[in-house]
């Protein structure tokens, strides 16, 4: 669908959500948020969590690949869904609205930063339930972050979240993880 035939309308439960995140907001909090919103884009935050991860060796660096095959899975999965779903407006564009991300273009449903965020630390979590521990909470507050700055309704982030998650779980059990050359603990004993 072309953004001109956009749909304008979010379900009134998403815009009492927006609405009320946006009117709690303080300056420390919205810089924080803003900031790791921000640290996410184009997954670069991952990237940095994998890259750190994968220094580690052994089974941090096993969750790492587990994730980032999540997260490319979760990807193309979102990103396909962007182009059959009716294009929708980002509350950022709502009048009044105090924005603080760069003004998205594309079409706020799903979010992709949420897919992201839930497939790799599924996918980490998959491997390493300790290093998950540690991921989860991250990936919570990037999915929270993309309402609050108004990059995504809270609907768009639930689609966005769920799109990751299946995607974790879509490839847990991909032949690449049976093969020799890649050895995965038995996550029962981690």
């Amino acid at each position: 669908m072309h953004p001109s035939e956009h749909n304008d309308s979010a379900e009134p439960l998403d815009t009492t959500i927006v609405k009320g995140v946006n009117r709690r907001s303080g300056a420390a909090v919205d810089a924080g948020l803003h900031g790791l919103s921000i640290s996410a884009n184009k997954s670069l935050l991952w990237l940095a969590v994998a890259g750190a991860m994968a220094l580690r060796g052994g089974v941090s660096r096993k969750a790492a690949m587990r994730g980032l095959v999540a997260l490319a899975v979760a990807s193309a999965a979102n990103g396909s869904l962007k182009l059959v779903l009716p294009f929708r407006t980002r509350p950022q564009q709502l009048p009044g609205f105090l924005s603080w991300a760069p003004e998205y273009r594309g079409s706020s449903l799903p979010s992709g930063h949420s897919a992201a965020a839930a497939a790799f630390a599924g996918g980490v979590t998959m491997v390493s339930p300790a290093l998950g521990a540690a991921v989860i909470p991250v990936a919570a507050g990037v999915a929270y972050s993309r309402v609050h700055i108004g990059a995504h309704w809270p609907s768009d982030v639930i689609l966005g979240t769920a799109v990751g998650i299946g995607s974790a779980l879509v490839s847990r059990n991909w032949p690449i993880w049976n093969s020799p050359s890649i050895s995965l603990p038995d996550t029962r004993r981690i």
